[in-house]
Protein backbone atom coordinates (compact mmCIF):
# COMPACT_ATOMS: atom_id res chain seq x y z
CA UNK A 1 0.00 0.00 0.00
CA UNK A 2 1.43 3.46 -1.14
CA UNK A 3 2.18 6.25 1.95
CA UNK A 4 -1.25 7.92 -0.11
CA UNK A 5 -3.55 4.88 -0.01
CA UNK A 6 -2.60 4.77 3.78
CA UNK A 7 -3.39 8.73 3.86
CA UNK A 8 -6.50 7.75 2.64
CA UNK A 9 -7.45 4.89 4.73
CA UNK A 10 -6.62 7.40 7.71
CA UNK A 11 -8.58 9.90 6.78
CA UNK A 12 -11.90 8.02 6.08
CA UNK A 13 -11.54 5.53 9.70
CA UNK A 14 -14.38 5.56 11.47
CA UNK A 15 -13.81 6.96 14.98
CA UNK A 16 -13.64 3.10 16.41
CA UNK A 17 -10.50 2.60 14.09
CA UNK A 18 -8.96 5.96 14.74
CA UNK A 19 -9.65 5.01 18.45
CA UNK A 20 -7.65 2.03 18.53
CA UNK A 21 -4.53 3.51 15.90
CA UNK A 22 -3.88 6.14 18.80
CA UNK A 23 -3.83 3.24 21.06
CA UNK A 24 -1.57 1.56 19.69
CA UNK A 25 0.49 4.35 18.36
CA UNK A 26 0.43 5.82 22.21
CA UNK A 27 1.88 2.21 23.21
CA UNK A 28 -1.02 1.80 25.41
CA UNK A 29 -2.52 -1.36 23.21
CA UNK A 30 -0.52 -3.83 23.70
CA UNK A 31 -3.14 -6.96 23.16
CA UNK A 32 -4.55 -7.70 19.78
CA UNK A 33 -8.65 -7.72 19.83
CA UNK A 34 -10.46 -9.46 16.78
CA UNK A 35 -11.81 -7.19 14.19
CA UNK A 36 -15.42 -6.23 13.87
CA UNK A 37 -16.83 -8.39 10.60
CA UNK A 38 -19.88 -7.76 9.09
CA UNK A 39 -21.12 -11.79 8.16
CA UNK A 40 -24.13 -10.08 6.21
CA UNK A 41 -25.20 -11.99 2.67
CA UNK A 42 -27.41 -11.10 0.37
CA UNK A 43 -28.19 -12.43 -2.96
CA UNK A 44 -26.76 -11.73 -6.17
CA UNK A 45 -30.06 -10.20 -7.33
CA UNK A 46 -30.36 -8.34 -4.51
CA UNK A 47 -26.46 -7.48 -5.10
CA UNK A 48 -27.48 -6.39 -8.62
CA UNK A 49 -30.14 -4.05 -7.26
CA UNK A 50 -28.09 -2.36 -4.87
CA UNK A 51 -25.14 -1.55 -7.28
CA UNK A 52 -27.47 -0.92 -10.36
CA UNK A 53 -25.90 -2.89 -12.61
CA UNK A 54 -27.48 -6.35 -14.23
CA UNK A 55 -27.07 -9.71 -12.54
CA UNK A 56 -24.53 -10.78 -14.88
CA UNK A 57 -22.24 -7.87 -13.95
CA UNK A 58 -22.81 -8.88 -10.77
CA UNK A 59 -21.27 -12.56 -11.45
CA UNK A 60 -18.72 -11.32 -13.44
CA UNK A 61 -17.65 -8.71 -10.42
CA UNK A 62 -17.62 -11.80 -8.43
CA UNK A 63 -15.55 -13.65 -10.81
CA UNK A 64 -13.42 -10.96 -11.20
CA UNK A 65 -12.78 -10.98 -7.48
CA UNK A 66 -14.71 -7.81 -6.81
CA UNK A 67 -17.10 -9.01 -4.78
CA UNK A 68 -16.62 -11.95 -1.82
CA UNK A 69 -19.06 -15.13 -2.71
CA UNK A 70 -19.95 -16.98 -0.02
CA UNK A 71 -21.48 -20.28 -0.32
CA UNK A 72 -24.24 -20.87 1.97
CA UNK A 73 -26.37 -24.55 2.12
CA UNK A 74 -25.29 -25.04 -1.42
CA UNK A 75 -25.86 -21.57 -2.81
CA UNK A 76 -23.78 -18.73 -3.48
CA UNK A 77 -24.20 -15.30 -1.60
CA UNK A 78 -22.79 -12.16 -2.12
CA UNK A 79 -21.01 -10.66 1.11
CA UNK A 80 -22.77 -7.41 1.76
CA UNK A 81 -19.80 -5.46 3.09
CA UNK A 82 -17.81 -6.90 -0.60
CA UNK A 83 -20.73 -4.70 -2.26
CA UNK A 84 -20.17 -1.78 -0.16
CA UNK A 85 -16.22 -1.85 -0.71
CA UNK A 86 -16.86 -2.32 -4.26
CA UNK A 87 -19.45 0.98 -4.86
CA UNK A 88 -16.91 2.62 -2.67
CA UNK A 89 -14.27 2.00 -4.82
CA UNK A 90 -16.03 2.98 -7.62
CA UNK A 91 -16.55 6.30 -6.86
CA UNK A 92 -13.61 7.50 -6.35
Amino acid sequence: MSEKDRMIKLFAANPKTLARIDAILDGSDTTPTPVDVDCRTITFTEAARRMGVSRPTIYRLAKAGRLEIVPLNGVNRIRLQSVVDCVSKGAK
